[in-house]
């Protein structure tokens, strides 16, 4: 099934992010995409979109007065409509004026596909959290909308149920006897929280206390249900009082949103997520260790081979001395000073012997001097001379780090002076490195990411590397004013003398 799309918000970055989401669907086409209340009625009217995904708040013509015009100029259109703002009346309204879904945008990224997928159905959606409000509005005038509460309550594709102020069941929806297997006779008068979980059973139940206390009108919650069957379900709890005429408490609405999948993915993203930050660092490592290996090859061999020609070049040089041979002799010796120069420079490039024969901060302290004489860069490493116990794993991680921190100071952020601070603290490393660059704005990390941007790369990629051994990074900076990115990582007991 292809479903045809008509994207209608006034903010770009609004519709870049509705693509994104919508275009990750096979069966999803985008078609086009408006910026203002007329452009959308005229769009819709000329290429007929299965549905119209509508900011209701766009510039001269009013959400509700859009939706009007759209399915009165358009056989067959669908309106999902999109606010900030959870309004019980404005989410009415539009419903009234034939909306088909009203949608929070807080809440687009779990709702937006199913809700197409609803809609396309012929059915209604709604966010959780403007629902029960709206379901709130059917309960106060029940006696003259019964028909339309039942509606909702019986054909809602999340769990609804009155219950009392405690919690326990007195109306049950179809989607929640499903959800949870039990039928609707097992579920009355039962409490809710008792199908809790037992890890999340008495946070529930305190919330109902508050509930029935009066300390709380409403609540939300990711809950934990276990099904007749045995199976573990997640669902998306809200809760909010319904109160008489008169203000009085009368009971509760509970709407249980079925987050299964959401959750699953959630967990397997965390899990992908934990991988990938261990691959980088294991790669990292084995890079670390190629280029150590590296680097001894060059020292041992290459270099050494490199000094005994320098020796052997001395030895002749005094015995052809003022023969016509001595001036080409002196040529070949500065060559070879030159490449004993270039390679003692490479195999500090690859891994600096210094990192393993004096530690990390000395290894700082000569990375600072690198580029400064390289790049022109004033460095200045400062050290609290306490013990730092690490393992060469982190040691090296760490190293990479600073490093890339440094580097880009030097080669992205224009920087002129660079501050390096190392110090413990109670169990902690903690790692400032600080410049006086060109600084940017934090919400311009990411689009710079994904942009391209190698500057974002490299502070994601520390970011991934710290976080996978525990640390964690903090990150602090203006336009203009410079950048200070704060590490933090527990230090290794088990190494101490």
């Amino acid at each position: 099934m292809s479903i045809t799309i008509l994207l209608a918000d006034e903010h770009s970055v609004m519709r870049k992010g509705l693509r994104s989401l919508l275009e990750k669907d096979p069966e999803v086409t985008i078609v086009a995409e408006a910026r203002d209340s007329r452009t959308t009625v005229r769009l819709a009217r000329d290429l007929s979109p299965d549905i119209v995904v509508l900011d209701v708040t766009m510039a001269e013509l009013s959400g509700v007065d859009t939706t009007r015009e759209i399915l009165a100029t358009s056989s067959g259109v669908k309106v999902i409509a999109l606010s900030v703002h959870s309004d019980r009346r404005l989410a009415l309204n539009l419903l009234k004026a034939g909306a088909s879904a009203y949608l929070l945008k807080d809440r687009v990224f779990e709702e937006l596909v199913p809700a197409l997928r609803l809609v396309m159905a012929h059915k209604i959606y709604l966010s959780p959290e403007i629902s029960d409000l709206v379901l709130k509005d059917y309960v106060e005038a029940l006696r003259d909308s019964e028909a339309r509460f039942r509606t909702v309550f019986e054909h809602a594709p999340f769990g609804i149920a009155l219950t009392d102020l405690e919690g326990r069941l007195l109306e049950i929806s179809p989607a929640l006897h499903k959800m949870l297997g039990y039928s609707r006779e097992e579920l009355h008068r039962m409490l809710l929280p008792k199908f809790s979980h037992p890890d999340d059973a008495d946070s529930c139940l305190a919330l109902f206390r508050e509930l029935s206390q009066g300390r709380r009108q409403a609540f939300e919650k990711d809950n934990r249900y276990l099904s007749k069957d045995g199976r573990l379900v997640w669902g998306r709890l809200t809760v909010s009082v319904v109160r008489s005429l008169s203000e009085q408490s009368q009971f509760a609405i509970v709407i249980v949103e079925d987050i299964n999948e959401r959750k699953r993915s959630e967990d397997e993203i965390r899990a992908y997520q934990e991988q990938l930050r261990a691959l980088a660092s294991e790669i990292s490592l084995v890079e670390e260790r190629e280029r150590r290996r590296l680097a001894t090859n060059l020292h041992d061999h290459i270099g050494q081979t490199l000094a005994l020609a320098q020796i052997k070049l001395g030895e002749i040089k005094e015995w052809a001395e003022g023969s016509p041979v001595s001036g080409s002799l002196d040529e070949i010796r500065l060559l070879v000073e030159q490449a004993i120069k270039s390679s003692r420079e490479l195999t500090f490039e690859l891994s600096p012997p210094i990192l393993y024969d004096l530690g990390f901060e000395a290894a700082v302290e000569w990375f600072g001097d690198y580029l400064q004489e390289h790049h022109g860069l004033q460095v200045a490493v400062q050290s609290d001379d306490q013990y730092k116990p690490m393992s060469n794993e982190i040691m090296v991680l760490l190293f990479q780090m600073v490093r890339e921190l440094m580097l880009n100071a030097a080669k992205h952020a224009r920087a002129q002076k660079v501050q390096v601070s190392i110090k413990r603290e109670d169990e902690n490393l903690l790692i400032d490195v600080t410049d006086d660059g060109a600084g940017f704005k934090r919400q311009h990390l990411s689009a710079s990411r994904s942009r391209g941007k190698p500057q974002s790369f490299g502070l994601f990629s520390v970011r991934e590397r710290i976080e996978c051994i525990g640390g964690s990074l903090r990150i602090d900076s203006r336009p203009n004013r410079g950048t200070k990115v704060s590490l933090a990582v527990p230090v290794w007991q088990d190494n101490q003398p």
